[in-house]
């Protein structure tokens, strides 16, 4: 596919503790913890190129041994890593606990090390911003560099997508949602972007409604075992998810979101690129890692084809 993708945002270590039981609080649970590569767009970049689509990851990792591993990694799946800014702090870390189901219980992120993605850092690599055929933001990234970027997407009538990332940085996306071509936010998301409870069916719809009529073009909510609802101008509706067993729950929603973009870059219509979406979410959900290392087009498009909508 010859497309490039810019992909800007978090690249961090995943620390993952998995209970061997049920989670009890207050107390130990007998596991196992792993180190890996992570972060939101660290994710989404390696999938993306994985499924044959170019991107380059434009982020920022300290000097330790983590960095290292997060560079050596990502930089063997394909994705240009010539653009990634070095720093004296620490590289981001994301630590997280699993339950003996494969679901996230809870989790802490340090992410301060996006401070440093600055407009001036975004502004320094304008070149390979301007060139891409699609943008993709991580919403950890501060205020005034999502503005600056939206702004160069705007200018050069590039599609972007933004991925809330939390309802805390949902609530931030407010002011920027008439220049975001795509967002996919859960559902606890959703409810941080538009300030009520979306519960049942119908709340979903009017709550998707509000925010496309707040300028976004394309909308993903992505629902979990639910599936996901979608709104554009061609589409609107609910879209099951696979059945399958979960080994790992983190990393599922930046698969959906490569797929998706990767779907579009394609040349599939909205639905069938979310159906591809869907499937690399499916695919991430069985693999123990953030990103599955099973994961192919070919094997997705088996996956989107089980879907039935």
């Amino acid at each position: 596919m010859d497309k490039r993708v810019v992909v800007i945002g978090a690249s961090n270590i995943d620390i993952k503790g998995r209970s061997r039981i049920k989670t009890f609080s207050k107390t130990k649970n007998p596991g196992n913890v792993e180190f890996s590569p992570g972060g939101v767009a660290r994710n989404i970049a390696e999938n993306l190129a994985k499924l044959g689509v170019g991107s380059v990851l434009l982020s920022a990792i300290g000097n330790e041994g983590f960095a290292e591993k997060i560079t050596e990694t990502t930089a063997k799946a394909g994705v240009d890593m010539s653009r990634i800014l070095r720093c004296e702090q620490n590289s981001g870390i994301f630590l997280a606990v699993i339950n003996s189901r494969g679901e996230l219980d809870a989790s802490i992120s340090d992410m301060s090390i996006l401070s440093e993605i600055t407009p001036e850092y975004i502004n320094a690599n304008i070149d390979i911003i301007e060139k891409a055929s699609y943008i993709v933001v991580d919403a950890d990234i501060p205020d005034q560099a999502l503005s600056t970027i939206l702004s160069i997407a705007k200018r050069n009538f590039i599609p972007i997508c933004v991925e809330p990332v939390s309802p805390a940085r949902a609530h931030h996306l407010g002011e920027f949602l008439q220049d975001i071509t795509l967002t996919t936010p859960n559902k606890e998301e959703l409810e941080s972007m538009v300030g009520r409870s979306v519960i049942s069916e119908d709340d979903i719809k009017e709550a998707g409604d509000e925010i496309i009529k707040r300028g976004v073009k394309n909308l993903i909510v992505t629902l979990g075992s639910e599936g996901a609802y979608c709104v554009s101008k061609d589409f609107k509706g609910f879209i099951p998810s696979i059945r399958t067993m979960t080994v790992n729950s983190v990393g599922a929603g930046d698969a959906l979101v490569s797929g998706t973009v990767a779907g579009i870059l394609d040349g599939r219509d909205f639905q069938n690129a979310v159906k591809l979406g869907i499937a690399c979410a499916t695919i991430t959900l069985m693999d123990e890692k953030a990103v599955a290392e099973s994961l192919t087009m070919e094997l997705a498009e088996k996956y989107a084809e089980k879907i039935q909508n």
